[in-house]
């Protein structure tokens, strides 16, 4: 009788033990999926950010290509190029003593995921009177990526 009795309480600590186990492996798993389906969530908002950024960076760029290209014609004087760049939030410099340029610094998703800082500037030739003698050059370069 004893040794009967023994052995339904072995039994039952091995059940007991054998639920507990079902039930951590359940939590893992469980824990396990909700951190895959987290992480798939998260990215999914940065690729979206980053599509946004993009579209709003493209927009940026055409509208001071274009808009240079009305304004900044042959001719046209040092002071109005000089408004120019302020219209467009530009910082305004010399590089040469026949160019001036001017550049921005703004956001975009590098193509190969190095950062987000972009430059984008604006070069413009001049002769010595001080006005544009060419088309002017709208350029963007990734400044986080080597």
């Amino acid at each position: 009788m004893l040794a009967q009795s023994l052995k339904r309480q072995d039994t039952g600590v091995v059940k007991t033990f054998g639920t507990c186990i079902v039930f951590v492996v359940a939590i893992i798993v469980v824990a396990g999926v909700s951190w895959v389906g987290l992480r798939q969530h998260q990215r999914h908002r940065a690729q979206i950010a980053c599509t946004e950024r993009d579209a709003a960076f493209e927009r940026k760029l055409e509208s001071i290509k274009q808009d240079a290209h009305e304004r900044l014609t042959i001719g046209t004087k040092k002071a109005d190029v000089s408004r120019f760049f302020t219209d467009h939030g530009m910082t305004f410099g010399n590089s040469s003593a026949s160019e001036v340029m001017g550049t921005l610094q703004t956001t975009a998703c590098a193509p190969n995921h190095c950062g987000d800082g972009v430059l984008l500037g604006v070069r413009v030739k001049l002769e010595l009177a001080d006005t544009v003698t060419e088309e002017p050059t709208v350029e963007s370069l990734y400044s986080d990526c080597p």
